[in-house]
């Protein structure tokens, strides 16, 4: 792998340290809501036999998810990280088919066209709805958030961390070589 602009950031959980709480996704959804997104959360908490913990976008560097959306709604952003464009998104769902993670949705938004008065109540948390646009939902690691992804900030726990894959390299690589350095100073004093 080439390092450089194709190595992303993104965010994953500990499931040893996640108690499940989904402190994460309340703060998803506000953070949603604060910049002007469908007001939904962009992770799930996951409950399985094992244990339980957020699941969110890994920011692929192929992105699945991406390639096969015929309208370009998912696309890499000046930021490298797969953006959703929801006003280009026809809800299709191809995108929810290809993540291997099973970390992008659809989710349904009221359509300016339609007078919900007139229209019996909808349940817009669900994928499909008559009269509702159903559009693509995924971690967007809080684009335009001073602070950063909220979920990260607001786990009780730590069990997020959002992860600068190139730092790591980084960091990684200067470790190793320091202990080398270090290591052939022992071996020729």
């Amino acid at each position: 792998m080439q390092l450089g602009a194709s190595t992303n950031k993104f965010v994953i959980a500990n499931p040893e340290t996640c108690i499940g709480c989904a402190t994460c996704m309340a703060a998803c959804y506000e953070s949603a809501y604060e910049r002007g997104k469908l007001a939904t959360p962009r992770l799930v908490v996951s409950r399985v036999d094992g244990g339980t913990m957020p699941n969110q976008c890994r920011q692929c560097d192929d992105a699945p998810c991406a390639n096969v959306c015929p309208v370009g709604a998912l696309r890499f952003g000046k930021n490298n990280y797969i953006e959703v464009y929801e006003d280009l998104c026809i809800g299709c769902k191809m995108c929810t088919i290809a993540c291997p993670f099973g970390a992008i949705r659809a989710e349904a938004e009221k359509m300016p066209s339609v007078n919900y008065n007139m229209e019996p109540n909808y349940n817009l948390a669900t994928e499909s709805e008559i009269g509702a646009k159903s559009i693509a939902v995924k971690c967007d690691l809080c684009n335009g958030r001073e602070d950063g992804p909220a979920c990260v900030a607001v786990c009780p726990t730590g069990a997020l961390m959002f992860i600068d894959s190139q730092a790591t390299i980084e960091a990684k690589a200067k470790n190793t070589v320091a202990s080398f350095v270090e290591t052939t100073k022992r071996h020729h004093v």
